[in-house]
């Protein structure tokens, strides 16, 4: 998962508006299928980082241009070939390859709560993690069956062998510009669909090839919220008031179902440094020092804040929340 390098703010957004704009479905659209498009560059680009990788396993490729100030008149050898992020009704330049997205998923967070929370100068502030699949075409078309064929091939050796070669799977921004995303390849096997022809627009004889390959990316992301600490209260009384007996009784703050294969943090309001925080049943469930639970098995369990201060009258039980692991 995508985090926060140390040192690096995350804009937070504080309205309705400003969210939408740092974590809209087109902005993480765009975002996915352009580094998409950077990938597959990075083989044809003379300066690209992975040419050497094609050079290596298929040469032939190597006589591809993406330049755009490319002259195939200049040397016969070369071809240009356009890697764009969609399709103008088939009217690119051919040969290509065309990324174009089917839409944007949610991905339910199993967590179901926070990444990672810190406190600092009296504000909490916490991590929620934003999840969403783009489910990607990518299209290699010609106007010869052959060379549709032969870019067919190539585009399964892309996303296949040379994926980890390339660098892996895992696509990040900038963390030293706050960029804190991740664009993540398939790690599965990527499938190439047999080749297709269409008619050309306007000519009734020429035809294209294409084949298609369907890429479920994933987009990672977190975004930050923060807020402030509630008043401290010491031994049961507020703060410059020791005389005054105002006990808060404290407040369990979780949900009611948790996922087996989740964590969880855990929030008292109105804690005491000298409550402590049990679970009923460590079989079923255990906490950590920073108040983070773990399931370990289907069940119950009640998260339980006592109070130990009371000598010779054991422990007092302040408050209690049955919870259920599914």
């Amino acid at each position: 998962m995508a985090g926060l390098p140390p040192g690096v703010d995350k804009p937070t957004p504080r309205t309705n508006e400003q969210a939408k704009r740092l974590f809209s479905n087109d902005k993480i659209k765009t975002i996915t299928k352009l580094k998409v498009q950077q990938y597959l560059e990075s083989f044809f680009s003379e300066n690209g980082a992975n040419r050497d990788l094609l050079a290596a396993t298929a040469p032939k490729f190597i006589n591809y241009n993406i330049s755009k100030s490319f002259d195939p008149k200049t040397d016969p050898t070369q071809r240009r070939l356009q890697v764009a992020r969609y399709a103008n009704e088939l009217r690119n330049i051919l040969p290509a390859i065309l990324v174009a997205d089917g839409g944007i998923e949610n991905v339910p967070n199993t967590i179901g709560q926070i990444a990672n929370a810190i406190v600092k100068d009296g504000r909490w502030s916490g991590y929620y993690p934003i999840v969403r699949r783009i489910p990607l075409l990518v299209v290699a078309a010609a106007r010869d069956m052959e060379e549709a064929d032969e870019l067919s091939g190539l585009l399964s050796l892309l996303f296949n062998e040379l994926r980890n070669l390339a660098g892996g799977h895992y696509i990040t921004g900038k963390p030293e510009e706050g960029e804190t995303w991740a664009v993540v390849l398939p790690q599965a096997g990527v499938s190439i669909g047999p080749l297709s022809d269409v008619d050309v627009p306007g000519d009734p004889v020429e035809k294209m090839w294409y084949s298609e390959a369907t890429l479920d990316v994933m987009f990672e992301d977190v975004l930050a919220v923060s807020r402030d600490m509630p008043t401290f209260r010491s031994g049961g009384g507020l703060v410059g008031q020791p005389d005054l007996e105002i006990f808060l009784p404290p407040e369990i703050t979780v949900p009611d179902v948790i996922s087996i294969n989740s964590q969880i943090r855990v929030f008292i309001n109105h804690f005491q440094d000298h409550y402590r925080v049990v679970l009923s049943n460590s079989r079923v469930a255990t906490i950590s020092y920073n108040m983070t639970l773990t399931p370990r098995a289907l069940g119950k369990v009640k998260i339980q804040v006592v109070d130990f201060s009371r000598l010779g009258a054991g422990k007092t039980l302040l408050a209690e929340k049955e919870i259920e692991i599914v």
